[in-house]
């Protein structure tokens, strides 16, 4: 077992750990041979693991048709957004769990930050940050939420501080950074039934009036919950685009078709020494049955076997078969699919 120096990685929604994600370029690590491999001392081979391990273990983003939509539409939004003064467009993610709703929005941020440095190079130095990124806290009221964006943006709230006070430094701030884009994730914290949602989504709303940025949310079963119901939830519905994220489904050719390239994805990127191009996708139809077609799942299942590969001492040669892949404990959605499909395959077998 490899541990950390640190705790955590820094957490997004905090200026600094956002900050630091979009600095880094995630590339692959070098795949040594074995001879390359066998020279290295064993602190240099806990290092080349422990590189290894880091790349696995972070969000391996692949350029999938939804992504492409996604950004698509961000474009359409934020050039919609240039000469208006109120009503702003925005846009919304929403799915199931599992189906790569935060991992596009982070690929979105990235995307919006990199834009933003080719048009505006050294636009750090001004104090600028064209991208926000906050998590809606469970039961928000319109205060928290405020608090919440004053924390992101490094403004101290006094106790007695009142939400309005709050929420006009805020703007300020935002004003004053440039800000383009302001992701608010788990935004379905909204939609539960607590004195204080109506409130906050009165609040996103005056920001979204006030700021000429451009917001994005992203949130669980957006469509059918609560937020988007009544007044406040068609006002939110005439603003903003929806985009749909599911999971994949291989009834099709062309589903299957895509399900093998998005496994051929993965394992493009997996860093062992043995492993075989081309054998998971030889899997393709075992992986599905593993994940349901959750893109959360695949990663999972696909890189924590690709750890085990290089962790576990009794595993000479570093590569993902399907007995490794059958070791891996999923989360309760994908497990609770693979138990029915193996239920599924008992009943025919014995009809």
């Amino acid at each position: 077992m490899l541990f950390r120096d640190t705790d955590t990685a820094d957490a997004l929604h905090t200026r600094e750990g956002l900050y630091s994600y979009l600095a880094s370029r995630k590339t692959a690590p070098r795949v040594l041979q074995d001879e390359d491999y066998d020279i290295l001392s064993t602190a240099e081979k806990h290092a080349y693991d422990e590189e290894r391990i880091r790349f696995l273990s972070g969000d391996i983003t692949l350029n999938t048709p939804a992504l492409a939509s996604a950004k698509k539409l961000l474009v359409q939004t934020i050039t919609q957004n240039h000469g208006r003064n109120s009503g702003h467009a925005g846009m919304m993610l929403n799915g199931k769990p599992g189906v790569g709703k935060t991992t596009a929005a982070k690929s979105l941020l990235r995307f919006t930050h990199s834009q933003y440095a080719k048009q505006f190079p050294g636009f750090e130095r001004a104090g600028r940050l064209p991208v926000v990124y906050i998590d809606v806290p469970a039961s928000s009221s319109g205060k928290l939420l405020m608090r919440t964006f004053a924390d992101f943006l490094g403004i101290p709230v006094a106790t007695n501080e009142t939400m309005g006070t709050t929420r006009r430094r805020v703007i300020d701030a935002l004003r004053k950074a440039h800000t383009q884009l302001v992701v608010v994730d788990e935004i379905q914290n909204l939609s539960a039934r607590n004195i204080g949602a109506g409130e906050s989504v009165d609040v996103l709303k005056s920001l979204h009036n006030e700021l000429a940025c451009t917001f994005l949310y992203a949130g669980i079963d957006l469509t059918s919950g609560e937020l988007l119901s009544g007044v406040r939830g068609n006002q939110l519905r005439s603003r903003f685009s929806i985009l749909e994220l599911g999971n994949s489904t291989i009834g099709t050719k062309d589903g299957k078709a895509a399900w093998r390239k998005l496994v051929a994805g993965f394992e493009a990127s997996l860093p062992l020494r043995h492993h075989e191009k081309g054998t998971l996708t030889e899997l393709a139809g075992y992986l599905y049955s593993r994940t349901g077609g959750s893109i959360g799942s695949l990663s999972r299942l696909i890189t924590g076997s690709a750890i085990q590969a290089i962790t576990d001492p009794t595993i000479s040669v570093e590569r993902v078969d399907e007995d490794l892949l059958s070791q891996q404990v999923l989360d309760g959605t994908a497990e609770s699919f693979y138990a029915n499909y193996r239920a599924g395959n008992r009943k025919e077998a014995t009809a």
